[in-house]
């Protein structure tokens, strides 16, 4: 019979030799903060503080422009200055939660050497390393799965203006919720007819350039647009694989080729060359044509795990994080916040707990000891929010109708 002590099937004693709370936050400080100490979701910060309602109202941050002094008569009292007031919208901060399990199915296969290296010179060593890799490996996929949920939040509010949490994006948990950054409708533009960059999109591939579309008129006109809200300092953010196809628009390939080859006498070959040039550097010439704005590619693949009643098994299926299909025109610097609410934390002395991202994600784990079974859970209540929605102008170049 075996008689296993419970540290068998507890790794946290394993690999760090002691289950407490202490402990545990020592490792997420000093071991897991290592890798993401360089947390970045473009444009978005965390918020300072942490709320302590689900709902919150996110205030839009304006392009101050400071305005000049008022001409008065001589002996006028002074006008004193007017507030624009603080606009925004309400949001109700979703709840994500994550966990792994160890059985004692899994905790065997975790521990199979200690027998075979029992005895055996640096053995228990060996042990204690895998356990401490498998510790790692474990913390490290709960809070990146996290991490990808608020970039997820981030590309879909920037290239939507909305976040849906439904079946395609949250197959095993709430539906149906929507979550919107209030863009005016004024910020966005719908080609249609032959004004539209393409006329027929198959299979994702778009082909037939419309017959009156000018794709650089339509760009310059949004970086005008934006100018006259008050925005100076503004780049373009589009979808990887829909970049590929933009850049390789004809009345755009013969733009960059004008500015280029200025005084090529052949223009099939000016065109040529730019076909041979790499997206980046087109881009780069785009960039400058359309007013000196650069552009941003966002390559960022999200996958969603479903089960799969005729296989019966999980299947992992991929998302595009950044809309394809749109062109955004989006503020320089902060444009957003990634807004928390506080986690409560129950004392239980059956549970260890560590905090990570300054309090934010709470990580708890409990053991059944007759089960021989440990959990490892996060839970982190928090949404990344646009503050800046109103100067953030939307192109579709393409309308099926």
């Amino acid at each position: 019979m075996n008689t296993y002590t419970p540290k068998f099937y507890d790794l946290l004693s394993l690999a760090l030799g002691s289950s407490d709370s202490y402990v545990l936050q020592s490792y997420l400080d000093n071991v897991m903060s290592s890798k993401y100490n360089e947390f970045s979701i473009p444009g978005f910060a965390w918020s300072e503080n942490m709320s302590p309602d689900f709902t919150v109202e996110v205030l839009y941050k304006n392009v101050d422009i400071i305005p000049m002094a008022q001409y008065v008569d001589l002996d006028s009292p002074a006008v004193p200055i007017g507030t624009s007031g603080m606009g925004g919208y309400t949001a109700k901060i979703p709840r994500m939660k994550l966990s792994e399990y160890y059985n004692e199915d899994k905790m065997r296969k975790v521990m199979l050497a200690e027998r075979k290296l029992n005895g055996l010179r640096d053995g228990a060593n060996d042990v204690i390393n895998a356990a401490r890799n498998t510790l790692f490996v474990t913390t490290d996929t709960l809070i990146g799965a996290h991490v990808n949920s608020l970039s997820y939040q981030r590309h879909q509010m920037v290239s939507r203006g909305v976040l849906d949490i439904n079946s395609t994006n949250n197959p095993m948990g709430v539906k149906d919720l929507r979550i919107e950054a209030k863009v005016p409708t004024k910020n966005v533009t719908t080609l249609k007819g032959t004004a539209r960059w393409w006329t027929s999109l198959s299979d994702g591939t778009y082909s037939t350039p419309g017959s009156t579309c000018d794709p650089v008129k339509d760009l310059k006109k949004m970086v005008r647009n934006a100018q006259l809200s008050g925005l100076r300092n503004m780049h373009f953010e589009l979808e990887y694989n829909y970049a590929e196809q933009v850049i390789e628009h004809p009345k755009i390939v013969a733009a960059i080729a004008a500015k280029i080859f200025i005084n090529a006498s052949n223009e099939d070959w000016a065109l040529a060359n730019v076909a041979n040039m790499d997206t980046d550097a087109k881009f780069e010439q785009l960039g400058k044509i359309v007013g000196g704005v650069p552009f941003r590619i966002i390559d960022h693949v999200s996958a969603v795990q479903k089960f799969n009643k005729d296989a019966q098994k999980l299947v992992s299926n991929q998302l595009d994080a950044f809309e394809p299909g749109v062109i955004v025109l989006v503020p320089d610097g902060q444009i957003g916040e990634i807004v928390p609410v506080e986690p409560i934390v129950v004392n239980d002395p059956a549970a260890t707990y560590g905090g990570f991202f300054d309090g934010r994600l709470l990580l708890t784990v409990t053991y059944d000891a007759s089960k021989k079974a440990q959990a490892y859970e996060t839970e982190l209540t928090a949404l990344s929010a646009p503050t800046m929605p109103q100067y953030m102008y939307y192109l579709y170049p393409y309308n099926a109708s």
